[in-house]
């Protein structure tokens, strides 16, 4: 099947802005905040103690937490951030007309297994595509092209690891040109989300931060609209109603 990109692009923007995509934009703000604020309070805790806070407070976000405590917090965080992905693609991959719904199977469903799954494809991810990137541009680009439905096939097709995996490669073929378009819109709203966000830094570096994470948050939700739009093009109809799933 050919991905309409045209459909792509303004059926997934209403997929982001609906009822479900605000809810995942909440979820994902959170992440992003909780992890950011955790990272940056391990760096300040590094700093010789003769460091002025004047100085620390040009890191960001921070949390009055202990470096050994920070550090936790930043792990459980990005384990938290897999589940909210997981649970933002079944959200956006339903019908359109039940995005203003919540219904709690989404986010409990068979979660354990599809948790570990979606955790085992991300470090695969985390690692396979960044070397593509430094062995030459072009692998890593192939690679993020065809393996960007990998999460999508876990968490709404209940596939392990490896048929993940495939099952994205698959659902691409055919398709990466068209794939690769969203690729590089994708990397041109995110270079501009960031330059806007920066403009905030001469304010204060904390809000210059915050103000990037909620940027990048709104465009990680547009993004996943569209990809789970496009997602539900190319396996020929949106995940199961949740009528099937009660």
């Amino acid at each position: 099947m050919a991905l309409q990109l045209g459909q792509a692009l303004g059926r997934g923007t209403r997929r982001a802005f609906s009822v479900s995509g605000v809810v995942a934009l909440v979820l994902t703000i959170c992440y992003q905040v909780v992890f950011v604020g955790a990272l940056n309070t391990v760096i300040a805790g590094q700093l010789p103690a003769s460091v002025q806070s004047s100085d620390t407070a040009s890191i960001g976000v921070t949390f009055p937490l202990s470096t050994e405590v920070a550090a936790t917090l930043g792990l459980v965080s990005l384990l938290f951030g897999v589940f909210v992905f997981l649970v933002i693609i079944r959200l956006l991959t339903r019908d359109v007309g039940q995005l203003s719904s919540l219904p709690g199977h989404l986010f409990t469903r068979r979660m354990g297994a599809t948790f570990l799954s979606g955790l085992v494809v991300s470090v695969i991810l985390t690692i396979v595509i960044p070397i593509g990137y430094v062995l030459l541009f072009i692998p890593g680009l192939f690679l993020t092209v065809s393996l960007q439905f990998s999460l999508f096939a876990v968490a709404v097709e209940d596939d392990g690891p490896i048929d993940a995996l495939r099952r994205s490669w698959d659902l691409a073929q055919g398709n990466r040109w068209r794939l690769l378009a969203l690729v590089v819109l994708f990397g041109i709203l995110g270079g501009i989300g960031g330059a806007v966000g920066s403009l905030f830094s001469f304010v204060s570096p904390t809000v210059g931060q915050v103000a990037s994470l909620l940027i990048n948050s709104v465009l990680i939700i547009l993004m996943y609209g569209i990809l789970a739009d496009s997602f539900v093009q190319l396996r020929g109809g949106p995940a199961a109603s949740t009528d099937s799933l009660v």
